[in-house]
């Protein structure tokens, strides 16, 4: 089986939030594209506000979601968009927060005859599905209020666009430009720094030159957790 997760979140850390799953059969997708005749199980739900809800919560709520749906006897596919939840599901990342959350995905982990694969999927790039599972995360977010979500979708929020604030981008492009300075330091063949670590820190110095360019938070949050890692 094939699982497509998300996470939204209204606003970001407090919310409210939502989470989606999208499960289908492995040979009903090509790409990223369900077949005519599939037959996809959808579901979402929502996360009250709180202090504590973030993105990052409702991306391993989705997960979490989709290990629940998934029969344990079936091997199983994860895409999602959050570098963040992959790494740490993956076991990349040692990540303290969210222990609660983590700790359930360890109980439904052991009751798989296989642990998952995870794949990353850029977001908001017009792939069919993840488009898909983004759209269920963003109404479970307003808790299945359509008309609510519409309005979020056309305002200017930057949490339904995906604009980050002046001074949270300032600080971005001030983590990026040291964690290129660490990995420019380094020999290339230096085992320390992954190559996807370097392919992604030195395309986000490229991008975040830019005037136009608004970092996702699964980018933000993936710049955050390779801060942490090498304290820079």
């Amino acid at each position: 089986m094939v699982a497509f997760t998300d996470g939204a979140c209204i606003k970001n850390p407090g919310g409210p939030a939502g989470w989606s799953a999208i499960l289908l059969a492995a040979d009903d997708i090509t790409g990223y594209i369900a077949h005519e005749n599939a037959t996809p199980i959808e579901s979402y739900g929502h996360i009250p506000q709180s202090a504590t809800t973030t993105n990052n919560r409702a991306e391993i709520a989705a997960v979490l979601a989709a290990l629940c749906i998934a029969p344990p006897d079936f091997p199983l596919k994860i895409y999602s968009d959050s570098e963040y939840t992959i790494k740490v599901a993956q076991g990349t990342y040692q990540m303290k927060a969210n222990p609660d959350l983590w700790s359930l995905y360890r109980m439904l982990l052991n009751r798989r005859k296989v642990p998952p694969v995870f794949e990353w999927v850029r977001g908001h790039a017009g792939h069919d599905l993840n488009e898909r599972a983004d759209e269920l995360a963003g109404l479970g977010a307003w808790n299945g209020d359509m008309n609510a979500y519409h309005k979020w979708q056309a305002s200017n929020t930057p949490e339904a666009h995906n604009v980050v604030p002046a001074a949270d981008l300032y600080a971005l492009r001030q983590q990026v430009q040291k964690l290129k300075a660490l990995f420019d330091s380094l020999d290339p063949n230096n085992s320390r720094v992954s190559p996807q670590e370097r392919q992604f820190i030195e395309d986000m110095a490229k991008r975040l030159q830019k005037n136009n360019f608004s970092p996702t938070p699964k980018q933000s949050n993936w710049v955050k957790g390779l801060v942490a890692k090498y304290k820079v």
